[in-house]
């Protein structure tokens, strides 16, 4: 039985009403073609052993999605970006295949390709590249004080200065509780009814902290999510977690489907 077979029921199905609810029903089902077929193309990549052991001989995976366009770029790696690492594994164990120690996916986008995607493969864990980023950050001096700058969606302000120690975002200035007691005041609004990318920021959606220098977005509880596309990656920002993600110049801060970029 495929890998596909295996996993149509408890991976694709929240695969489709996820992307469904993040980008529509036309890009959902074409996403869900595209999530088919690297599924698929990884499961040919699965060996036999003796006494029928399936092993996966690879400790690295990299996906490459290919658009022209900018925005489908930032589609596709919202959509697969966080997700498909952990759908590929889930149908290898699912399927009983046996993955080597330091197993990961990396998905990147690319401007131009022969095919919609292509999947490189290695035997050797990414380890040496995430360690000399995490060097190199360390070593790094201040920088100025932050901004951020409106991609899209509306706000009052095409740019805001990320002055104050704490910057709130969210949709509408103030937040007031059953008593008429204001229990937040958002610093960079997004206007209320003013297009649907605005429709997806929450009210109380995420806050930008100022922490020894250096500037980290939080998620405060959004319905549509917080997420940081960098380097061709998307990272999300978990709900509720006080830590939060440390941000880079360049970084663009997707709130559900409104946009910031982050500079210094």
């Amino acid at each position: 039985m495929s890998l596909f077979s295996e996993i149509e029921k408890t991976i694709e199905r929240g695969f489709h009403r996820w992307t469904e609810r993040m980008f529509g029903p036309a890009d959902s089902n074409e996403l869900l073609l595209l999530h088919r077929a690297i599924l698929a193309k990884v499961e040919s990549k699965v060996q036999i052993v003796a006494r029928g052991r399936r092993v996966f001989p690879f400790a690295r995976v990299v996906v490459t999605l290919v658009s022209a366009e900018a925005e489908r770029r930032t589609i596709l790696q919202a959509a697969f970006g966080e997700r498909l690492g952990e759908d590929i594994r889930a149908g290898l164990e699912g399927s009983q295949c046996e993955l080597p120690r330091g197993f990961s996916v990396e998905v990147r986008t690319a401007e131009a390709g022969l095919r919609a995607f292509e999947i490189a493969y290695s035997a050797e864990p990414a380890r040496t590249q995430a360690a000399a980023q995490a060097a190199a950050q360390a070593a790094a001096p201040a920088a100025a004080t932050g901004r951020v700058i409106l991609v899209k969606g509306k706000t009052a302000s095409p740019e805001y200065r990320l002055e104050r120690a704490r910057t709130n975002i969210g949709r509408m200035p103030e937040l007031t509780d059953a008593d008429h007691r204001m229990v937040r005041r958002n610093d960079v609004v997004f206007e209320e009814g003013a297009d649907e990318a605005n429709a997806t920021v929450s009210r109380k959606h995420a806050h930008i902290r100022l922490d020894a220098g250096d500037y980290r977005l939080c998620d405060d509880g959004s319905e549509f999510g917080t997420r940081v596309f960098r380097d061709g990656r998307s990272i999300e920002v978990p709900a509720g977690d006080r830590r939060g993600e440390k941000l880079r110049p360049g970084d663009e801060i997707y709130l559900g489907r409104a946009c910031l970029r982050f500079e210094r």
